[in-house]
């Protein structure tokens, strides 16, 4: 049976996206020739007029955020991504606002977190975290607030240079997409702007930064954003930075390292799908989550290891074969465990029925009154 949309939904799948084209009528022609040599900015030469794109829209690391009501699963509704574009709101329906900001001083994924230790563990602040609390809340002084954390000064994407005439946007928005980072931390807002572009900006997109918190049983969402029919849209991508805040405690680790099952996690999954793009490059940071007991923490050797393995299978053309044939050795080995514990299962039990057994194929004592 086929479920019934909702208005909203409705109201969404009526929007239809124009796709840019280019001028057809005489005096728009006209406009554009007269705009080519009058204005002072478009008589430069090209080379030029693109240095001053990229410095107004260029070579960034721009932070996103997606707020949303948490009532409605986006997750499992691709419907509700397709009416939406990247501006500073997309409208009153369940309260769904864009945030993004610039990174002014971008800083590189091994840089070591500030640690403290504290009465409740492990206390850890990771170099962004000032960006993920603006992004979050509007704040009253952004450039002090968090000045002994790292990145502050933050400001906004100015887009405004990409409405002001056909000829500048033809120019300046290719730059918008190929040189900069674009920077996620949850994998909704990441899968809604990314299924939310056209065709063309998806293809564009170079560089890509994911923030990731996950442990072995637990990467359903990650691996639900990063479907085989997203990571294929974007067959331009080229660099990827990848931080992962594990949630996997020392000995669990330990075990799974001792069964060279270390790739073969839920969480791998996603991540295995992008080893099918033609990636160049590739940046793994694996790093103790911000809140922790100190005995779960991984030692540095360790995250070292696990991420430079995963690089090397994001950069491998087979890394989706090794996947693949990992998961069958991961299955194996949990049919075994199954295997094990119902035999100690069944060996613990047996003592009992074995008695039960042998109680009742004993005939009753004679009554010696008799």
């Amino acid at each position: 049976m086929t479920k019934r949309k909702s208005p909203e939904e409705k109201a969404f799948q009526s929007r239809k996206r124009v796709a840019f084209s280019a001028p057809k009528d005489a005096a728009t022609k006209a406009i554009i020739k007269g705009n080519a040599l009058t204005s002072p900015l478009l008589r430069l030469p090209l080379e030029i007029r693109n240095k001053i794109w990229s410095d107004v829209l260029g070579d960034r690391l721009i932070h996103l955020r997606y707020l949303y009501d948490h009532t409605v699963d986006f997750a499992t509704s691709d419907s509700f991504y397709a009416s939406s574009r990247w501006s500073s709101t997309l409208g009153t329906t369940y309260g769904s606002v864009w945030r993004n900001l610039v990174c002014e001083e971008d800083c590189p994924e091994n840089q070591e977190d500030r640690n403290w230790t504290t009465s409740y563990g492990f206390l850890s602040i990771r170099p962004h975290f000032a960006c993920e609390v603006d992004l979050d809340y509007e704040p009253i002084e952004p450039n002090t607030i968090y000045k002994e954390w790292y990145c502050c000064g933050h400001e906004k994407m100015r887009l405004s240079v990409l409405r002001s005439c056909r000829q500048i946007y033809v120019e300046a928005n290719k730059i918008l997409w190929t040189t900069n980072t674009f920077s996620f931390a949850d994998p909704t807002t990441f899968k809604r702007f990314i299924v939310t572009r056209n065709i063309n900006q998806k293809r564009s997109i170079k560089s890509l930064r994911l923030q990731m918190e996950w442990d072995t049983s637990d990467g359903k969402e990650w691996n639900q954003a990063l479907n085989m029919a997203l990571v294929k849209s974007v067959t331009g991508l080229r660099r990827l930075r990848l931080r992962i805040d594990h949630k996997l405690d020392a000995t669990r680790y330990d075990f799974i390292k001792s069964n060279n099952l270390l790739y073969t996690t839920t969480c791998c999954e996603g991540l295995q799908k992008v080893s099918n793009l033609p990636l160049t490059e590739v940046e793994v940071v694996v790093k103790n989550p911000q809140f922790i007991s100190e005995d779960d923490l991984w030692t540095k050797v360790d995250r070292e290891d696990f991420a430079e393995g995963l690089r090397k299978i994001l950069l491998n053309p087979k890394g989706a074969e090794i996947y693949a044939d990992d998961q069958l050795k991961w299955k194996e080995e949990c049919r075994k465990q199954r295997e094990y514990a119902a035999m100690i299962k069944a060996s613990m039990s047996r003592p009992r029925i074995q008695a039960e057994a042998e109680r009742m194929a004993d005939p009753p004592l004679a009554n010696p009154s008799d």
